[in-house]
């Protein structure tokens, strides 16, 4: 039997270093700024041979117990990189069990409520984050009650529905969402599994580093992904540091963060008034929880913001749709950003993260 990760785990504030024991109702920092998870780590080996897809094939990286992990495990990961010519690469996200790349960090949060003795989990999302985490608590044998806002597109909510789910509509902006959702997990046994606090959402989607360098067998030159809270995006970079640390590869990929026009809070662009039926909902955020340490990992990396129209996204996803990858709009963002000249050479893997008929 495999060895579980060390319990030595503790939970740091990132903006005034305050340091906390992990717990099920400790979801943010007294100053209000989410939490870092702290944690013993050991170098991956070089060979992965006879290990299982899904998280704990990467357990030296990921600080959660084997037990958890499996019991959480319904498919997510080492999904398909496919080969688009001229040194793109896509990876397909897409599919997944949920249809979206938050399946990766629903399984570590599901499989971390378990170990806290969660029986129910609470999330706010509007999309696919909370069908991923509704998903994975439905396999792991918890409750779950989803907060949405209102106005959500109605192909995501039909799919919360369908796992088993508790949704609540929510009037106004997504921070009231937020707030409510914040208030529920603190009744005994519930978990905060937000994909923008929780920090063992980070844990999950760090796993798609470690796919990329054994499907391509070294670190790609660039990672292309769109951004709106940056889950993925701070878990590549963790997952590439994590590589480079245990002497895998030997640099960062630059990493490109893609925001739409509409809401670019990462280029520096004011926040415009945002209601839902955006077409790039899924990045629709104006002001991300973890910003600057989505900017620090973007510098760190030699990165960029880069911005797009909604008219390029949608010629991104009529080529992609045509080339027989059928992705959602925020997806074919990424893609929109590398249609354009003038980018780097060398591997470049665009992140493909949610699947067409989360709007059809």
């Amino acid at each position: 039997m495999p060895t579980s990760p060390s319990p030595n785990r503790s939970l740091r504030c990132p903006a005034c270093a305050t340091e906390y024991e992990l717990s099920l109702s400790r979801v943010a920092c007294e100053c209000g700024s989410p939490l870092d998870l702290v944690a013993e780590r050991r170098p991956l080996p070089r060979s992965l041979e006879g290990r299982a897809p899904g998280l704990s094939r990467y357990r030296e990286a990921i600080a959660l117990a084997d037990w958890s992990l499996e019991r959480a495990y319904l498919g997510a990961g080492m999904t398909p990189l496919v080969a688009m010519g001229g040194g793109l690469h896509a990876k397909c996200d897409f599919i997944s069990p949920t249809g979206s790349f938050k399946d990766r960090g629903a399984a570590a949060v599901a499989a971390a409520a378990l170990e806290l003795g969660a029986v129910e989990v609470v999330v706010d999302s509007s999309g696919n984050a909370a069908a991923a985490v509704a998903a994975h608590a439905a396999r792991a044998g918890l409750r779950a009650t989803v907060v949405v806002p209102e106005g959500a597109p109605e192909a995501k909510l039909a799919q919360i529905r369908a796992y088993g789910a508790a949704v609540m509509l929510v009037r106004g902006p997504r921070e009231r969402a937020s707030q409510l959702a914040m208030d529920l997990s603190r009744h005994e046994g519930r978990y905060y599994a937000s994909h923008a606090y929780n920090p063992f959402f980070l844990e999950g989607t760090r796993s798609w580093a470690f796919e990329i360098f054994e499907q391509l067998g070294a670190a790609p030159e660039t990672a292309v992904m769109p951004v709106g809270n940056g889950s993925l995006l701070l878990g590549v970079f963790a997952g590439f540091a994590h590589l480079v640390d245990s002497g895998l590869v030997t640099r960062m990929p630059r990493l490109v963060a893609v925001q739409s026009e509409n809401c670019a809070p990462l280029a520096g662009r004011p926040a415009r008034p945002l209601g839902h039926g955006l077409y790039t909902d899924g990045i629709a955020i104006s002001k991300p929880v973890r910003a600057r340490a989505i900017r620090d990992a973007i510098v760190a990396s030699g990165g960029e913001v880069v911005v797009v129209s909604d008219a390029e996204v949608r010629e991104a996803r009529h080529w992609l749709a045509a080339a027989g990858l059928w992705v959602e709009p925020t997806a074919a963002a990424a893609w929109a950003a590398v249609s354009r000249p003038g980018k780097s050479e060398g591997h470049i893997v665009v992140n493909l993260g949610g699947a067409g008929f989360k709007c059809p």
